[in-house]
């Protein structure tokens, strides 16, 4: 694409003369040409003299545009007042003699503008509001002016308008339209409500001094684009004195890689920070143990370093650790000084930075402040809990006075500021500008390029092109990309620098604001901006910031307009396989940082960009992978089955470990899926997996599949086969196998076996250095070594994981709460179990947004068994229950099955015990943490149901027969309360008593009141 050509908000203009055939039959050719010439001239000179520039001559019309060569914030306005003067020639006496008159149409969009055809007046511009305005025209009557709906957005406080409705246009289809008939509003400039700034100030001092006294507070400052969020926040950190600033600015996407809001946020305190920098300032400032933590979490996220322990856990964990990382970081450097982090755009942050802007101030005695800015669409955010730390601020446009000031301070003044509607980046556009026109600009897009071109050609050029590189670029990325060198382009950044375009920022420009870089950005033609994206992806990327990379290969390379960009079919197939590499090489490293959804973008992308059945393989296999970790089993399974029939196509054989992937869900996260794929289906890729990967020796994914294959089916006949992996001398690669497979034990019974295998997992793997889900292991841990009959020892391993929880996520924290208090039930321990469901509760109500699982639920209930014992009404447990287990009535249901039976309804336990009938999904399972049927066989005992008993006694018994010592005791103890009933002996509970279960004694000795109650 040649370089004079640019895109860019014009405002087009047709004028047709009618009439002149008529008139010259009358007039004569001669006098007819000598009328129309004088015409045209006149039209010609009043359009230029509002800022028009002729196009061309068609005919009997002219073709004019306003915003070419040069832009002015009120093009949409000029355009209309050369129309209404060109429409007074029909008036003169010369055209009245000739009873000629024009016929106009106006519309205003972005084209494609040839400048260098301005002396040609011949094809300057190319587009949709161009046709458009053609089309009006024709549409029109003589005297007639018909504007389009952009023209008319951005005119109809300076003109009066009849509605015209939506006409057909040819090629066009249907568009809004209006007649116009006069200019001055009718209803007078548009009223606005206008407020200062004094009051939003008040508030942020007050926020600061909240904070000063030691109290964490966020302050978030909301209000729509260019309402002066950064101006009013900046201003306030300026006040404030002995303040240590951490800033950041989060953007939709054109600063990656090493330019992540964490990294700026990390740089302001650590300049160009390695890992040791960071390392070396948080031991300082915390500790040893705690500040080596921290500074794990903090550089993994920033992006500096990959912490292999991090990446074992869940998504949410990884957020939880994270934002737990960032928040020491900032109470450390709080003790120092107080402490202000500034966040510019939140509206564009993802969750992990959302997540520590929360953690930063949530309940944290620290004098820090976080001060943070939004667009309104922000508003209602899940990410952000309502609380006292919260401080809002809703900014309003500001009011004339202050309008006025701030037009004086930007510019020449000169200019009514109260066009700009209260809007401080308008103000400060317009004033730079130094138009003297009364009118509101188009839109804010015309202001801002209003003010580029007052750039020489050569300013402008280099300012465009350097916006392919995000709102931050530096000497060399400018030199590059214009071909320029380097001290010629010192010169002319500083005087870009000068104008208010960009300012430095150490060693780098920033653009004064995102919507300037848009702009500039939005001007380069669709060609020149892929062949610079290449240009910079090629010479200009450090190789290693492969998000950088695989943004600028997209922006390259996207299949959109590739295919006609670039015409050598050779070079764009090249291309596309770097921009392949560079989106999976990306994809890959946001996994690692938990950043799950941006990571499927690129995926996704890389699906496009695949050239070949083995690369879209591959692509299709990492957008599944992406889905699994949002927990979206229905397009995982989708996107990893098409990625098997494309290795097929390939002459390829499937991978053994996306089969272990695939499956997983479908064995072990079941709620993961809306609709559940067809059991022979899985029954085939298993066998299918399992044959793959032996045949080509990856025993890793075998160990898995075969744990699979034993969720599935209920059966562990592969167990023998996972153990000897797991006792060889490569036995580390198999911590996770050996993990899920004890749990699988222990769910079938098998208590001993599972037993055996964790003490195995425990006293040798992971000393070793294998990387488990240690949370999550500890819970079975604990509950089997329950079953075994040892409750001190599952005492100690159920405070070691309360312990190490109170550094994790809160879902890992209500297992940990949950597990201590089913003990403490078991024990009969009811005063600490009042306390550990209080916590409980207190997590629940402080985390509104987090998400809890039926373990978390059981724990609540737990609580209210304990307060109806002590003859106390369990206050919100059904509350609680819903909202920790939303997805599963049946599940809620058997949750509070015993504490409504022990107050007397006796309908709950059929509603309770249908969690327990075979052949549940996953989500409706209670014995997914009730794994011998402990909860109903309580319940029935309680209402002396002896026959219904069977079904759990034989599940009891199961257990016993496993190793279980406490199902044989809870069996026993069953068996001794129905005897009792039959004019048995009095039951004594001793095998469970001597266990130390003191509390399911006392449980199966209930009995609820007669008759039942609600």
């Amino acid at each position: 694409m040649e370089a004079h050509s640019e895109r860019r908000l014009v405002t087009c203009l047709f004028i047709d003369v009618v009439g002149s055939t008529d008139a010259t039959v009358r007039l004569g050719p001669e006098r007819m040409q000598r009328l129309l010439r004088d015409a045209f001239a006149e039209m010609s000179t009043t359009i230029t003299r509002y800022g028009g520039t002729i196009e061309t001559y068609v005919g009997d019309a002219i073709f004019a545009l306003f915003g070419a060569p040069v832009a002015q914030a009120d093009d949409a306005e000029r355009a209309l007042r050369a129309a209404d003067a060109c429409a007074q020639w029909s008036s003169a006496p010369a055209a009245a003699s000739a009873r000629l008159a024009v016929r106009v149409g106006i519309e205003t969009g972005e084209a494609l503008v040839d400048l260098a055809g301005v002396d040609r007046h011949q094809r300057m511009a190319i587009g949709e509001c161009v046709n458009i305005a053609a089309r009006l025209q024709q549409q029109g009557e003589p005297g007639q002016i018909i504007i389009g709906p952009t023209c008319h957005e951005a005119t109809k406080d300076v003109a009066q308008f009849e509605p015209l409705g939506a006409l057909p246009l040819k090629g066009l289809g249907e568009v809004d339209a209006w007649r116009f008939t006069e200019f001055g509003s009718a209803d007078g400039l548009r009223e606005v409500g206008f407020v200062g700034r004094e009051r939003e100030l008040e508030i942020l001092d007050g926020a600061f001094n909240r904070a000063k006294g030691g109290t964490a507070t966020l302050a978030l400052v909301v209000g729509p684009p260019g309402q002066g969020k950064s101006r009013l926040t900046s201003e306030a950190i300026r006040r404030w004195s002995g303040v240590r600033l951490m800033q950041a600015r989060c953007r939709p996407g054109t600063e990656t890689g090493i330019n992540t809001p964490l990294r700026q946020l990390l740089n302001s305190d650590l300049p160009d920070a390695t890992p040791y920098d960071v390392r070396d300032r948080l031991v300082r400032l915390l500790g040893e143990d705690e500040g080596a933590e921290a500074a794990a979490a903090v550089c993994h996220s920033a992006g500096l370093a990959v912490d292999e322990r991090l990446l074992s856990f869940g998504r949410m964990e990884q957020r939880d650790l994270i934002a737990r990382g960032w928040r020491q970081y900032f109470a450390g450097l709080a003790r120092e000084d107080r402490l202000a982090v500034q966040i510019e755009d939140v509206h564009w942050a993802d969750p992990v930075l959302l997540r520590i802007v929360d953690q930063a101030t949530a309940d944290l005695e620290a004098p820090i402040l976080v001060i943070a800015t939004a667009r309104p669409e922000f508003l209602g955010s899940a990410h952000l809990r309502p609380s006292e730390s919260l401080v809002q601020i809703d900014l309003e446009p500001l009011d004339a006075d202050a309008a006025e000031a701030l037009a004086r301070a930007a510019g020449e003044g000169g200019i009514d500021a109260a066009r700009a509607g209260g809007n401080p980046l308008f103000i400060i556009e317009l004033a730079r500008s130094r138009t003297t026109h009364n009118e509101m600009p188009v839109t804010i897009q015309a202001a801002i390029a209003a003010r580029l071109d007052e750039l020489s050609t050569s300013e402008r050029e280099l300012l465009q092109r350097a916006s392919v590189v995000g709102e931050t670029f530096d000497v060399r990325d400018a030199s590059l990309l214009n071909e320029r060198e380097p001290n010629e382009v010192v010169g002319l950044l500083g005087r870009i620098a000068h104008l208010g375009f960009v300012a430095p920022v150490n060693s780098k420009y920033r653009f004064h604001h995102a919507l300037v870089r848009e702009v500039a950005y939005g001007r380069l033609p669709v060609a020149e901006r892929m062949a610079l994206h290449a240009r910079y992806a090629v010479e200009g990327v450090d190789p290693s910031d492969v998000e950088a990379l695989a943004y600028h290969w997209w922006e390259a390379v996207k299949p959109a307009d590739a295919g006609w960009v670039w015409e050598d079919a050779a070079k764009l197939t090249a291309m596309r396989r770097q921009a392949f590499a560079a989106h999976l090489a990306a994809g890959r490293r946001l996994e690692g940082r938990n950043a799950y959804e941006d990571s499927l973008d690129l995926y996704q992308r890389a699906v496009q960009l695949a050239d070949d059945p083995a690369d879209l393989a591959s692509a299709e296999a990492a957008v599944g992978r992406a889905f699994v970790r949002q927990g979206r089993g229905d397009e995982a399974w989708e996107h990893r089955a098409r990625a098997i029939e494309m290795y097929a196509e390939a002459g390829l054989t499937a991978p053994s470990e996306l089969y272990a992937d695939m499956l997983e869900i479908a064995t072990q996260n079941w709620g993961y899926f809306q609709h559940l794929p067809d059991d022979s289906e899985v029954t085939r890729l298993l066998d299918e997996g399992e044959r793959i990967a032996r045949a080509s020796g990856d025993q890793v994914s075998l160990a898995r599949l075969l744990t699979e294959r034993a969720a599935f089916t209920d059966e562990v006949a592969g167990a023998d086969e996972i153990i000897r992996l797991v006792e060889s001398p490569d036995a580390i690669r198999f911590a996770d196998a050996a993990l899920r497979m004890g749990m699988l034990y222990l769910w079938s019974g098998r208590v001993s076996q599972a037993l055996e295998l964790y003490e195995t997992l425990y006293e040798r793997l992971v000393p070793a250095g294998a990387i488990i889900n240690e949370p999550e292991g500890l819970v079975w841990y604990s509950i089997m070594t329950f079953h075994g009959g040892d409750l001190d020892r599952a005492d100690s391993l159920a405070d070691r994981l309360v312990e190490d929880a109170a550094r994790r996520s809160v879902h890992t924290r209500q297992h940990a709460l949950a597990l201590r208090g089913f003990l403490q039930l078991a024990r009969g321990a009811w005063d600490n179990l009042a306390t550990t469901t209080q916590q409980i509760v207190k997590l629940v109500d402080a985390n509104p947004d987090a998400g809890f699982c039926l373990v978390g639920a059981s724990g609540c209930s737990y609580g209210a068994i304990a307060d109806v014992r002590d003859r106390k009404r369990a206050e919100r447990l059904d509350e609680l229950v819903a909202r920790m287990v939303p997805e599963s009535p049946l599940v809620r249901a058997s949750a509070v099955m015993v504490p409504k039976v022990m107050v007397g309804d006796r309908g709950a336990i059929d509603d309770g015990l249908k969690a327990y009938a075979p052949g549940l999904r996953l989500w409706d399972r209670a014995r997914t943490w009730d794994h011998s049927d402990l909860m109903p066989a309580i319940a029935l005992t309680m209402l002396e149901r002896w026959d219904d008993l069977g079904p759990s006694l034989a599940r009891l018994d199961l257990f016993s027969e496993g190793g279980s010592r406490v199902a044989s005791a809870v069996a026993a103890a069953i068996r001794e309360e129905e005897a009792a009933a039959n004019g048995g002996p009095t039951p004594t509970h001793g095998d469970l008593r001597a266990l130390g279960c003191a509390g399911l004694s006392e449980l199966l000795r209930f009995r609820p009141p007669l008759p039942a109650s609600a």
